[in-house]
């Protein structure tokens, strides 16, 4: 059997987990006022947030170019890796995934296995480090291939915004919906469905319902927490909605003490903007 490697991109968060220093990392470029940098090498998320409110236009990113890629796959062929499974952000998010299919027609000498996880954030940190631990105990490509799909068709992730702009600016919205929203004052609650792409699940007019909705999306979801496996607050520099959400949590059963509560990487802070919160969780 040949040596399984994991590598996932930036914007799965685990660059803030500890004990993953093996699972490699391809890094989203962030342009910000002309300036480019490597989401979470030269930007941490606290950096990242608090230049936001200052710049002169909304930030955007690029994808991991095919050179960095093809960097990081000759680094593990050397290190004696024969396969590699790359677990990507969702396709509609990014043009990550397709980017790493390209690079597979420049490797001869390793297996290269894209998976789209057609979610985001610590979804996809969590679908590496299913891996990374499966790949240890050794199992075979096939087999955890077929378990990051029973993950993939179990995720969840709903989520409230305050700025629109952001998700609009960046092709994540349409114009129209944004506009609308923008106009009644609603606050939309949405949700990255099974398809991998964002979309409204509900318009709700303020922040706190919004927030409350996100709660009670998930507690319905998951008969009030007993059927999360894996739970985690999606946020970008909102830590007064954080400790909301963490009592509302508390004060229906649910223990908050490991609770992944990171802000969320810089590159996804480029399409949503400041003040997001909601919970993603695999059933």
């Amino acid at each position: 059997m040949g040596k399984i490697g994991i590598v996932t991109c930036s914007t799965s968060g685990l660059d803030y987990l500890q004990g993953y220093d093996d699972i490699r990392i391809a890094r989203t470029t962030i342009i910000m006022d002309h300036q480019e940098y490597y989401d979470g090498q030269n930007l941490t998320p606290q950096e990242f947030y608090d230049r936001l409110d200052t710049l002169e236009s909304i930030p955007s990113t690029a994808q991991p170019s095919t050179g960095q890629l093809l960097d990081i796959y000759e680094d593990m062929r050397l290190d004696g890796y024969t396969d590699i499974i790359y677990i990507s952000i969702s396709s509609h998010l990014s043009g990550t995934y397709q980017g790493v299919c390209l690079s597979q027609t420049y490797i001869e000498d390793l297996n290269i296995y894209p998976f789209d996880s057609k979610s985001a954030s610590f979804i996809t940190g969590f679908m590496a480090t299913e891996a990374h631990r499966m790949a240890k105990e050794g199992s075979d490509v096939d087999t955890i291939l077929a378990h990051l799909s029973e993950l993939r068709d179990h995720d969840r992730v709903y989520f409230m915004v305050d700025n629109l702009s952001y998700l609009v600016k960046n092709g994540r919205l349409s114009n129209s919906s944004a506009f609308i929203a923008s106009m009644l004052k609603i606050k939309p609650l949405l949700e990255i469905n099974s398809e991998g792409k964002i979309v409204a699940r509900e318009k709700i007019r303020t922040s706190k319902r919004a927030m409350d909705q996100v709660i009670q999306s998930f507690l319905d979801d998951t008969n009030m927490g007993k059927n999360a496996r894996f739970m985690f607050l999606f946020n970008t520099d909102a830590p007064e909605k954080v400790s909301y959400v963490k009592s509302r949590l508390e004060d229906v059963g649910i223990d908050t003490s490991k609770l992944i509560d990171s802000p969320i990487s810089p590159a996804i802070g480029c399409h949503v903007g400041k003040g997001i919160i909601g919970i993603g969780y695999i059933k």
